[in-house]
Parts: structure tokens; sequence; C-alpha cells
């Protein structure tokens, strides 16, 4: 099992996927809005985290800050403590 250090926090997060195409026609540079916020399950966290998390808890993050990382042929989502928004009860 993956074990996160210095501050980090092992979170559960789905990329959404591409949506089929609507038969509008946009712009080339044309980038939809997307939330900059999302809330995810915590599955693990380094031992230096001092936010009050617990496996399963849940965080709404700064989506923007999301690290991904694959070991072992697994992708892992880590996220900084600093950029956890808050903790949902």
């Amino acid at each position: 099992m993956f074990k996160p250090v210095n501050r980090h926090i092992l979170v559960d997060y789905s990329p959404p996927e591409a949506k089929p195409e609507s038969g509008i026609l946009l712009p080339d540079d044309y980038v939809a809005p997307t939330e900059d916020y999302v809330t995810v399950d915590v599955l693990g966290w380094a031992d230096d985290v001092v936010i009050p998390v617990h496996e399963e808890a849940q965080v709404i993050i700064d989506k923007k800050m999301l690290e991904k990382i694959t070991v072992e042929h697994s992708n892992y989502y880590l996220i900084l403590e600093n950029y956890v928004i808050g903790v949902i009860d």
C-alpha cells in the first residue's frame, strides 16, 4: 500500500469522463467551465498532517492542486494539507 509523507493526504478522486460530442460548434480555444473545488474521500495521510482527518472522511479540496502519481501501474491522487478547504463531518 502506498503511504503518503510530508503533509500529503491520499484521496479517492475520479476525473470526470469526456462528454460525447453534442453537434454544437464551438471555437477551438473554448474551454468549458469546471468546478475549482471538489469533495473527495480520504484514503490515507502522512503522520505529520495536523488537520483532523480519518479514513473515509470527506474533504473539500482545490482541484487544481491535486497531484496524480503512478506507482507500479496504479494511479494515486495526493493533495497537500494546505489545499484542503474543509472537512465534512
